[in-house]
């Protein structure tokens, strides 16, 4: 009789299936008409390293192919995912996360696309608000699109780096549509919290649904734990969420 491995501990416990959110993301509208061109700038605003793949890789990928000039800020350093990792151990997975960051990019924008780190620590950006607040308004441009979380998203960085892209958006007039990264996962589609009536939905081609698929399995050290005691971040079932070739938006009324 051989000695078996522990199990390694669950970061992300299964949540919602796939089936619960398709069919009301299948319902919704697509947008009859993106609100930029070609040449227009579109800035991605994720919490985290990985959230601008899952959440807007696709419709990233359609509007850089048509030549909007794409611009991606990554709020937080990404370093906090795994439980228990040392402090050089975080401050390996943030070199990482960069460098997987800079290859989902690659995936994505074809025609080259400008990172801005700003190094938030992870699972901190509420406590950085303010700041995350003007130095998102000092990246925006004066027109364009802004792509950056759904306020309500259940993860407090996503939460936070939500509230202040819509105000730092609204400071500089330019429009805002929120993407849900863990709605799909944890939120029921009657939840009250859910503002359907904002919901639009793009669907992917295949090529960006390509695209999109690249960019995430980019981000290795999230779909493989780096910690032996630990399985991954996005393990199978999460994404799953994100393998149909939908992606939601909310966009205010009022932006």
């Amino acid at each position: 009789m051989t000695d078996q491995l522990p199990a390694a501990t669950e970061v992300t416990a299964p949540g919602l299936p796939p089936s619960r959110w398709r069919p009301r993301l299948e319902a919704a509208p697509s947008p009859r008409l993106l609100p930029v061109t070609a040449g227009d700038p579109v800035t991605v605003i994720a919490p985290h390293p990985d959230d601008e793949s899952l959440g807007a890789g696709g419709l990233l990928h359609r509007l850089s192919t048509a030549g909007c000039t794409p611009t991606v800020v990554i709020v937080t350093d990404g370093a906090a995912g795994y439980p228990g990792a040392t402090p050089t151990q975080r401050r390996e997975l943030a070199r990482s996360r960069r460098r997987e960051t800079w290859d989902a990019i690659r995936q994505l924008c074809r025609k080259g696309a400008q990172p801005v780190f700003f190094d938030i620590p992870d699972g901190e950006a509420s406590a950085h608000e303010a700041e995350v607040t003007e130095r998102i308004a000092a990246v925006l441009p004066g027109n364009g699109l802004v792509l950056a979380p759904w306020p309500e998203d259940p993860h407090p960085d996503h939460q936070a780096v939500g509230r202040a892209a819509r105000l730092a958006a609204a400071r500089t007039g330019v429009e805002l549509w929120q993407y849900p990264i863990w709605m799909r996962h944890s939120i029921q589609p009657d939840d009250p919290r859910v503002p359907l009536a904002d919901l639009t939905v793009v669907c992917l081609s295949t090529a960006e649904r390509q695209a999109k698929r690249r960019a995430i399995e980019a981000h290795a050290s999230q779909l493989r734990s780096p910690f032996p005691d630990f399985g991954p971040v996005l393990p199978e079932h999460v994404l799953e969420l994100f393998a149909d070739g939908l992606e939601p938006f909310f966009v205010p009324r009022n932006s």
